[in-house]
């Protein structure tokens, strides 16, 4: 239901006139009691490859009959086996994989132990059961291959319901309440709002990758003329009383904007210049600002963050190879560039660093490109991951395997609820906390089996 108090608490934003960030409560006087007591940081970072990456042409298979199987099923979409590669090391049933060609960085990052892969994940509403499948009574998630619903599913953790909280809102719910003790929210977007980081009392507060951060009201900050005048008008404004109820919430919210934005480009203002070079794309430069975030946490009083960064264009329906020839290695510089900066700031331990999707693309060639698909395979990054290992199953690439359910769309082996839970216990959330963040969980996993895939070290 609709509350007043939902209203305030997610409706009173500011136009996109003014470019102020999401409005949030401040608790800047309790922050450096918070950071005492937790004496730890830990922050995720979640990659959207908005539009469903065709990740079967970022993941290949190595073996020479395995490579045959991929070919025969992709057709004219198949990579050339001498472009592609090679992985070190094997899964657990002794198969060998390889990159696309334009992502040199990843395997150098594999080759290190800072990166590892996730083979066909996706959302599931229960275990898989294939001879449910079969038989055509096993459940399957609300708007199968849909773009609007896959995506709201990979944030959320939620496949058989429409809801507007994601996982990462949810954890920021747990953690810091409705009056975050730091004084920001933990939820930080570099690409707007989000559900993925909105919660029932939680909602991102975005920035820009601009050396600020975060957005100023237009003229507020200027050491000018106008500049004062600006500031002496919005100031007498918010001094005003103002006995209505809404008025004086939204002057109140307003009032903590300036203040929020004040501190966090105060923060980034004293931050070390990064001696990592970024390209100059909005990727890049959008993990050039998380680093740069990372690197003040002790500033802004943060000790747990989740970052967001949304990069589109991922439906090549046509122009699959030209498109990923030029998208990847855009991927793939900033994911290392961003190694290299946390390992810089010696934050590469506390950072966890994974990829999501719509989903995957069919393995058959539409004659342009690939179509909308279900299960996929992903990139987790950092200190704290197993690297250099190959994590859930990798299907076998043939028409009859029953995971086909048609078209080379392949039915998930791992659940997206696994490989978040994963992410989740790292991060710090409790074993009895787990189905606060993740409802459906328990349908796939109990604490009590220990790490849900293994790909995080202990600790």
């Amino acid at each position: 239901m609709l509350t007043r108090r939902h209203l305030l608490q997610h409706g009173l934003t500011l136009g996109a006139a003014s470019g102020l960030a999401p409005l949030l409560q401040l608790g800047f006087a309790r922050r450096a009691a918070a950071q005492e007591a937790t004496g730890d940081y830990r922050a995720l970072v979640c990659i959207l490859l908005a539009g469903g990456n065709d990740s079967f042409n970022m993941l290949v298979p190595w073996d020479t009959g395995a490579y045959a199987d991929y070919a025969a099923m992709r057709s004219d979409l198949a990579l050339p086996r001498d472009s592609l590669l090679p992985l070190a090391g094997s899964d657990s049933d002794g198969r060998r994989y390889a990159l696309h060609p334009g992502m040199p960085g990843l395997q150098q990052l594999f080759a290190a132990g800072d990166a590892a892969t996730l083979s066909n994940v996706g959302p599931l509403v229960v275990p898989l059961d294939t001879a449910a499948v079969a038989a055509g009574s096993w459940p399957v998630p609300l708007g199968l291959l849909s773009h609007a619903d896959q995506i709201q599913q990979w944030q959320t953790a939620v496949s058989d319901a429409r809801i507007a909280q994601g996982w990462g809102g949810r954890i920021a719910d747990l953690v810091q309440g409705a009056s975050p003790l730091n004084g920001l929210s933990m939820n930080i977007s570099l690409s707007g709002n989000n559900v993925f980081q909105s919660g029932q009392v939680t909602t991102p507060y975005s920035v820009t990758t601009a050396d600020a951060g975060a957005v100023s009201l237009n003229g507020y900050t200027d050491d000018t003329p106008g500049g004062e005048f600006t500031r002496g008008v919005v100031d007498a404004l918010l001094a005003a009383d103002q006995r209505q109820l809404l008025r004086r919430e939204y002057r109140n919210r307003f009032a903590e904007a300036l203040a929020t934005q004040q501190t966090v480009a105060s923060a980034l203002a004293s931050a070390t210049p990064l001696a990592t070079a970024f390209a100059d794309n909005d990727f890049a430069q959008s993990l050039r600002q998380i680093a740069r975030l990372i690197s003040v946490r002790e500033q802004l009083g943060a000790t747990r963050q989740t970052f967001f960064v949304t990069v589109g264009g991922w439906d090549h329906h046509d122009g699959l190879l030209e498109n990923q020839a030029a998208m990847l290695p855009m991927i793939d510089a900033g994911l290392l560039a961003f190694r290299d900066a946390l390992t810089e700031l010696d934050a590469l331990s506390l950072v966890t660093t994974f990829t999501s999707s719509d989903f995957g693309r069919t393995l058959t060639s539409n004659g342009k490109g690939s179509d909308h698909g279900w299960g996929g395979h992903h990139v987790i990054m950092g200190g704290a991951v197993n690297g250099g290992q190959f994590y859930g199953e990798y299907p076998d690439l043939s028409p009859d395997n029953p995971l086909d359910v048609g078209r080379g769309v392949y039915i998930p082996t791992t659940a997206t609820d696994l490989y978040f839970a994963e992410l989740v216990r790292w991060f710090g959330v409790s074993d009895s906390d787990l189905d606060q963040v993740l409802p459906n969980l328990g349908r796939f996993y109990s604490p009590s089996q220990g790490a849900p895939l293994g790909f995080m070290l202990p600790g």
